[in-house]
C-alpha cells in the first residue's frame, strides 16, 4: 500500500471542483445499492475526496439514522462544508487513510481515484491500487465500497486515450495548450481509465464487485476520436464488498 508522491492542484483548479457530480440518476443507482445492503438505514461512511461535503449532506439528509466523515487535503474545499453535528471533517490527504482508526460500512470514491496521479502514468496507476487496498482495512464487517468514475475506452487500444491524456495533462510544458482545451488539471495531470481498466485495477485487490451501473455515454468532439484514440467516455458505478 505504498504510494508514490502525489501531485496536487493548486487552489484556483481546484476552485472548479467546488460542485457536486451525483445527479438524480447518478443518486439513484447509490440510493439502490443502500436500501438493499442497508436497509434500516443506518450506517457510517467516509467520503474520500469529499470536498465541499455536498454529498455527504445528501446522505445525512437522506439517511437520518446515518453518520459520516469527510477526508479531503484540500483546505480550501473542506471550509466549504456546512456544519452537521453528525458529520466530521479530517483535511488529509488518501495517503493517511492507514492512520484513521475508525471502521466505515461504506467508503465513497467519487470521482477522486483518477486524480492520485504520481510522477509517471505507471505510478498513478499504482496509487490508485494503492488507495484502494488503504481502505479495505477501514471496512467494517459488512462494509462496501462505492466508486463513481469515468471511462476513457479507446477505438482499437483499450488503454491508449488513458495513457495520452495523462501524458498531456501532466506536461507542464503545455499547460497552457492543454488548459485552453479544457483540462482543469492542465500541468498535473490526470489518470482516467478504461472500463476495462478498473475492473483489472479492482481485480487485484480482495474486493469482490456487486454491482457495475453504466451512466449514459458523453457526446465527444471527432477530434477527440481521432487524436485521443477515444471511442467512448461515460461515468461508471462500482459497488463493491468487503472480502469474507
Amino acid at each position: 500500500m505504498q504510494f508514490s508522491t502525489l501531485k496536487t492542484l493548486d487552489n484556483s483548479q481546484l476552485e472548479t471542483f467546488n460542485t457536486e457530480y451525483i445527479n438524480d440518476k447518478r443518486w439513484e443507482i447509490i440510493q439502490e445499492n443502500i436500501d438493499r445492503d442497508f436497509s434500516n438505514g443506518k450506517f457510517r461512511f467516509l467520503d474520500i475526496g469529499g470536498g465541499n461535503g455536498l454529498f455527504a449532506d445528501k446522505l445525512l439528509s437522506n439517511y437520518p439514522s446515518s453518520e459520516g466523515t469527510v477526508l479531503d487535503n484540500s483546505e480550501l474545499l473542506i471550509n466549504k462544508n456546512k456544519f452537521n453535528s453528525k458529520k466530521a471533517l479530517i483535511c488529509d490527504s488518501v495517503e493517511s487513510l492507514s492512520l484513521l482508526k475508525e471502521k466505515y460500512d461504506i467508503i465513497f470514491f467519487n470521482w477522486l481515484l483518477h486524480h492520485l496521479v504520481g510522477s509517471s502514468y505507471a505510478e498513478s496507476k499504482s496509487n490508485i491500487l494503492s488507495a484502494l487496498n488503504s481502505a479495505i482495512p477501514l471496512l467494517s464487517e459488512h462494509g462496501r465500497i462505492s466508486i463513481y468514475e469515468n471511462m476513457y475506452d479507446g477505438l482499437i487500444l483499450d488503454g491508449l486515450p488513458s495513457a495520452l491524456v495523462y501524458n498531456l495533462t501532466s506536461n507542464s510544458a503545455i499547460a497552457g495548450i492543454t488548459k485552453k482545451m479544457g483540462a482543469n488539471t492542465a500541468g498535473v495531470g490526470v489518470c482516467f481509465l478504461s472500463k476495462n481498466q478498473w475492473i483489472s485495477t479492482l481485480n487485484k485487490t480482495d474486493l469482490e464487485l456487486i454491482k457495475y451501473s453504466d451512466d449514459d455515454k458523453w457526446s465527444i468532439p471527432v477530434a477527440w476520436n481521432v487524436f485521443l484514440h477515444i471511442k467512448s467516455i461515460r461515468c461508471g458505478h462500482f459497488w463493491l464488498m468487503k472480502p469474507i
